[in-house]
């Protein structure tokens, strides 16, 4: 922590005041430097009386030439100058280029969003910024209510994720929830299935790291008593292989599933009932919202998450 402590008439000066001492400095003429400064000459006085009182120093002395900088005045000139350079870097952020940029950004994710959007996102990240690195890591349900304003750049999640009164939100799209199975399982080949033979199966749930809330349980009213979990884990790509390799039933967004059905041997069919969308968002912590670079980052995730959602948002 800092020890410096200015003198009281120090604290009295201020930008403008600083300023016109440099403006006094250049055209040596209070009337001029009152125009440079946007004021009235007899204000442009008071800010010089202001500045004697400050430096003790009478700073400029009145000549049949004009105003003359005292020694004092002269040596000021230089720190003032630099100082007031310094505090208008401060005002203008130089402009971000993802080219040059060799920063760390920080993007989080749910497990279902790292799989379905985070290897297209890495793709277009390096391509634009390949200098740079890109940290992710895993949101849950509550987690972010635990973070500070600062903790990360930009996080991809959905309505299931508590998101912070800290944070900015903007929708991205939406995808239907559907109905996954194995190609081999019994009820593969039917063209509907019915909510007696759904609840007949067991089923994976993906657990998101918070509360026992199931999504795709509210449309079945009393009858989600009857469905039964047989596997849970957090990890999509895990509940996807093990539908494949069982008679295990699955209900989730569709994109990721799609995305491997070839893979794991899936078929997708419509749920035996209606059921919500899912919204999936782009939120970020207010902290960082005119950060150049965090920007850079959101508006790069937004475009790649809308050109493979099923249902863009408008």
């Amino acid at each position: 922590m800092s020890n410096i402590k200015l003198p009281g008439q120090f604290q009295q000066l201020d930008i403008k005041s600083l300023t016109g001492l440099l403006y006094l400095l250049e055209e040596r003429n209070v009337g001029r430097a009152a125009d440079r400064l946007f004021i009235s000459q007899s204000a442009m006085s008071r800010v010089l009386i202001r500045l004697r009182e400050a430096f003790d120093d009478p700073l400029f002395v009145r000549t049949a030439r004009g105003m003359i900088p005292t020694t004092k005045a002269v040596t000021l000139e230089s720190p003032v100058r630099q100082m007031l350079e310094q505090m208008a870097g401060l005002m203008s952020a130089p402009p971000f280029v993802p080219l040059l940029s060799d920063r760390t950004f920080r993007l989080q994710t749910t497990h279902y969003q790292a799989q379905a959007y985070g290897p297209s996102i890495a793709e277009r990240f390096y391509q634009q910024a390949p200098n740079a690195s890109l940290d992710t890591t895993t949101v849950t349900e509550s987690s972010l209510l635990e973070e500070p304003g600062q903790a990360c750049d930009v996080v991809l999640c959905s309505n299931f994720i508590q998101v912070p009164h800290h944070f900015e939100r903007q929708l991205l799209g939406r995808e239907k929830y559907v109905l996954i199975m194995a190609k081999d399982h019994p009820l593969a080949a039917r063209d509907e299935v019915s909510v007696a033979e759904y609840l007949s199966y067991s089923h994976v749930l993906v657990n998101l790291g918070g509360g026992a809330k199931l999504p795709g349980n509210d449309p079945l009213g009393k009858l989600a008593r009857e469905k039964r979990f047989a596997l849970r884990t957090p990890y999509f790509m895990a509940a996807l292989e093990a539908v494949g390799r069982t008679q295990l039933l699955f209900s989730s967004s569709g994109l990721l599933a799609s995305q491997y059905a070839q893979r794991f041997g899936l078929t997708i069919k419509p749920l035996p009932f209606e059921s919500k969308d899912t919204e999936y968002y782009l939120v970020w912590p207010k902290a960082v919202d005119q950060d150049p670079g965090s920007l850079w980052l959101r508006t790069l995730c937004s475009q790649v998450v809308k050109e493979l959602i099923p249902f863009p948002a408008g």
